[in-house]
Order: C-alpha cells, then structure tokens, then sequence
C-alpha cells in the first residue's frame, strides 16, 4: 500500500516548470514509501516579525509512523558552493540553501510548540536532484541529510532508514495532533478550488459508467431495476434517460419520492429544454393527474396524502397521462400500493427503470415486488472521497444492529479527499456557535459559500438549526415553503444552504456540515440517516455533534 498524499488531487499541480518536478517526486515518495508514512505538499505558512511577514516553503513534509516530521527542501538546477554553505541564485537573490532549511524548520518547530506545548521532532533534508555537492565531509549540515543526483533515486530509502534508526515509540495521539496541526494550522489546501473542480471533473466522468452499461443492455419489455450505493451514478442515469427519450421524441415521466429533488431535477430538464419529459413527486404527480380529472384535493382532510393513490386509481384518466418511459428515483421510499398508480401511466411497451439505495431506506418501506424484471446492482461510489466511504465502513463495523445491516459500498473515487473535522457542543447555544465554527471552517480551507450545505439531523419542526435567519456572520439560505411558477422552490436571501438530511437527499455539495448530531442510543435509523447525510460531501465534510454522541462516531472511525 502506498504512502498517503496531502492534498490527495496531484493533478492539481502544474504540469510544466519546478512544480512539474515536484509532483514526479511527489508520485516517486508516494510509490516507494509505505502506506504508514504520510506526505504533505505545496505547504504554506508565515509569521510575523518586527512588523513583517516572513514567509517560507519547503516542498514537502513527511509524517513517519515513529512520530518523525521530515523537512524536504527541494532546489533543482545548478547551485555553488562556498565555505561548506550551498547557495541557490534566485534572481537577483542569492539563498543559502542550509540557512533556509534551518529557519523554516524552526518556524514550523515554533507553531506547534505554540499549540500544543510539546516538542516537533523534526529532521532537515536537503534534496538536489541535478546538482552534486563536492566535499560533503565539509558541509555545514549532517552530510546524510543531503540527497544529490549521486543517490537521487533513495530519497525513499533514506527517510525509512532515518526513521527506523530513531527509539520513538509509536504514539498515536501524538501522530494525530500534528497530522491536524499540518492539514488546518498550516493551511494545507489553498488550491481547493482546483481539487473542487477535479473532484467534479472526476466524479461525473466515472459515475458515468452505469449510464453507459445500462445503454448496452437489449432486453423486452425493458423493466430494468437498478440498486446503486450512494454516488454511483443513479442521478446521471435518470438524466440520461430523459435525454434519450428527448432524441426520440418519446415521452418520459421522472417520478421521485422527495420534492426537493423532484424540483433539482425540473431545473435540469428546462436548462437542457429536455420537451416530453415529465418531472413530479410522487404526491404531485397524483395531486396533477386529479386535478386535470376535475377533482380537487382535500388537504385538511386526516390522512389525505395516504388515501391520494387510492383517489387516482378510481379516476379516469386522459390519454396525455401515458408515458413511452418511465423513470422511478428513490424507489426504496415507495409505497407498494403506488405501484398500480405508475402502472396506469404506462402502456404495454413503456420501457422501465427503477431506481433505487436500500441502505438510504428512511422510513422504513419494505421492498417493492417487482417480478419479472431485470435486476442490477452496483457498490461503487464514485461521488465520496476515499475519508468519508472509510469511515461509513467502520462505523458499521463498531455498531451492532439487530438486522445485520449489510453496508454494500466500495470507494471507488479516487481522492482522498480533506480530513474529517469535529465541533462538539454541550449545550443548544454551543450547538449554534458550534455550527458557525463548521462554516468559518470550511471557508478557511477555500470553499465558497455557494459550495457549502449544513444539514440537519432533524426536521424542520424540530431543528434549531433551521429555525435560524443566521449563525454568526453567516446568513442561511432556508426553504420558504413556497414555489415559484415552474414548480422551483422558493428560498430566503441567505448565502449558505440549510436544509433537513431529508430534504436534501439526491443532492451533494462539494463541504457539507452535519450539525445536530445528538443521539441517546444508536440505532440502525440513526445510522441511516447519518450514511445519507456524509455521503453528500464531495471533499470536506464536518460533524458537529453533541459531546458524548461525537465521542462514540470518533472512537468508531478511529479519529
């Protein structure tokens, strides 16, 4: 298992010039070193002094399991020596190499001792990959620590020797308070925006797969009924469908469970002016066809929305309600009785597909039969970063329910993406300052705020999160609980979108905040609903929860 990488996206590095030789030997200590090492590159950080800001980098930062912090200072090209001193022309600047490694070593050693009271052991390397350094009984520095193009392939080599020669004895906590001290202190990722926009690239190029088998399938009656894991590509598959139909000019109905993501989708549909498709819930769908019957729906009346399938299947319905395509999303919330309501949209060669998560199963809806129809199945998530899948596994793993809950999904993006963050709250003020640190948070790694979603474990009725205009500087964009003309939900003026784990099933954000985590006992519900609410991040993803609830996640996923 190779090294692990931080930031993860290395294509986001340039791919001419000193950064192009960077990244080789990024991807060079990556391949050779062992999985229990860790690699940060392109760090940053400053200080200030007399009035100024000092600013310093070395190329990377290596994290050895012994506790070891490796300084790799990288300089290419030719350089002199002088006196035992190298010595590096940048521009009209002279800079002596040694004297560099050594101040930006005791700055990086002067922040944590600042943070955390306790000693970084750390170990100066000087890397010069085309230059070779006569003399090196002469120099000022340890002459083991200096890599030339004699040896510049053991760069690996030399650090795993340093390291097993070192008596520290393996401290995890120590190791996990300076992975998070160089991921937040030293402002690890400035090119988010860059990964953000890979992850995008990355995640609709592969998540495009299952579109593409499904469109090599050949079968009649085409009733397919696809169960995909969470990002695995459900949401393109349903818009590929739409446009297909589009080309032939057919008919097609996309029906959902939820409203906002029966919404997402209508607006999908009229920016690509998909004509002939058909975009509802469930609910809307039986509240159109009544009305276009003549009825009208009753919905003060107890129970109206259960008794709404019952009502269209004793209608008549026009022709214009029979679709050559029908597309069903979020199946696993379905009822069986609305099952014949779906029937009567078809006709006898409507082509079929059903989409469907078991896993995503909120309310406890048992399986709809489908007989007779094709089934395929798909683990892969390609939306998640490898941090978020992980820590969903092991979190099932630590938790017994009394189902046996089978978590069938296998990472298969291939970023790691950011370090899972924690806010814990003891109290519901706590809770909302909490909740504003997640945001300020995100903003600091690089996330705009139209990339951000805080989402609530709660209901709107019972949500205090959602019951906010803002927390701290930060504005909310809420639900009004209107819709515009189009059918579009209708949003207050804020600049970061609030919703319910519920309402913002089918949809993503590239940092999500699950906030209002506070459970006295955790079930298979609960789990549910949290597996819902992580895997709508796409690279950063935060938990704020009550003390003792964020203690037990924290010991499951081993943070």
């Amino acid at each position: 298992m190779p090294a692990t990488v931080y930031p993860s996206d290395t294509s986001a590095l340039a791919l001419d010039g000193a950064q192009a030789r960077e990244r080789d030997v990024l991807l060079q200590l990556q391949a050779q070193l062992p999985g229990d090492f860790t690699i940060y590159h392109g760090i940053h950080w400053s200080r200030i002094e007399h009035g100024l800001t000092v600013t310093g980098r070395i190329q990377f930062l290596v994290l050895s399991p012994s506790g070891l912090v490796f300084i790799v200072l990288m300089k290419t090209g030719l350089m002199k020596v002088e006196e035992g001193r190298v010595f590096k022309q940048l521009g009209e600047q002279r800079q002596d190499v040694f004297h560099a490694l050594a101040e930006q070593g005791a700055l990086l050693a002067q922040k944590f001792r600042q943070q955390h009271s306790m000693s970084l052991q750390l170990e100066p390397i000087f890397y010069c990959p085309d230059f070779t350094v006569p003399e090196l009984t002469g120099l000022t520095v340890n002459a083991e620590r200096v890599v030339d193009a004699r040896r510049k392939d053991q760069l690996a080599w030399l650090l795993q020797t340093i390291d097993s020669s070192v008596q520290l004895p393996f401290d995890k906590t120590r190791n996990r308070q300076i992975h998070s001290f160089l991921c937040n202190v030293l402002n690890l990722v400035p090119e988010v925006g860059a990964l953000a926009q890979a992850a995008e690239t990355l995640v609709t190029r592969l998540s495009h797969g299952l579109e593409q088998w499904v469109a090599r399938l050949s079968f009649e009656p085409f009733r397919l009924r696809v169960s995909g894991t969470a990002g695995s590509g459900k949401s393109q598959l349903a818009f590929a469908e739409l446009q297909r139909n589009h080309t032939l000019k057919a008919r097609s109905l996309y029906v959902c469970y939820n409203r906002p993501l029966s919404s997402h989708m209508a607006q999908q549909v009229r920016e690509a002016a998909l004509m002939g498709a058909a975009v509802f819930n469930f609910h809307a769908l039986c509240d159109r066809m009544l009305r276009d019957a003549g009825q009208e729906v009753d919905y003060s009346a107890p129970g109206v929305f259960g008794r709404l399938a019952e009502q269209v299947l004793a209608t008549q319905l026009d022709k214009r309600w029979v679709f050559d395509s029908i597309v069903v999303d979020e199946g696993q919330d379905f009822d069986q009785s609305w099952l014949p309501v779906l029937q009567r949209c078809a006709h006898s060669g409507t082509r079929w597909l059903w989409l469907e998560d078991p896993i995503q199963n909120l309310y406890g809806k048992p399986a709809i039969s489908l007989p007779g129809w094709v089934n395929l199945h798909t683990p892969m998530n390609f939306r998640n970063p490898k941090r978020v899948v992980q820590a969903l596994l092991l979190m099932q793993q630590a938790f017994q329910f009394d189902s046996q809950l089978d978590l069938d999904v296998e990472a298969a993006c291939p970023l790691e993406g950011l370090p899972l963050e924690f806010f814990e709250y003891d109290s519901e003020e706590g809770l909302l300052a909490q909740t504003a640190k997640a945001i300020t948070a995100c903003l600091r790694h690089g996330f705009t705020r139209n990339q951000i979603a805080v989402l609530s474990m709660r209901g709107h009725e019972k949500s205090r999160i959602l019951a906010q205009a803002s927390l701290g500087p930060h504005s909310l964009r809420h639900f009004t609980g209107r819709y515009d003309t189009h059918g579009s939900q209708i949003f207050t003026e804020g600049n970061v979108h609030a919703e319910s784990v519920y309402r913002f099933k089918g949809q993503s954000a590239q940092a999500v905040v699950v906030t209002e985590l506070a459970f006295d006992d955790f079930t298979e519900s609960d789990f549910r609903k949290l597996f819902v609410a992580m895997t709508r991040a796409k690279l950063l993803l935060i938990l704020v929860g009550q003390t003792d609830t964020l203690a037990r996640l924290r010991g499951a996923i081993h943070y």
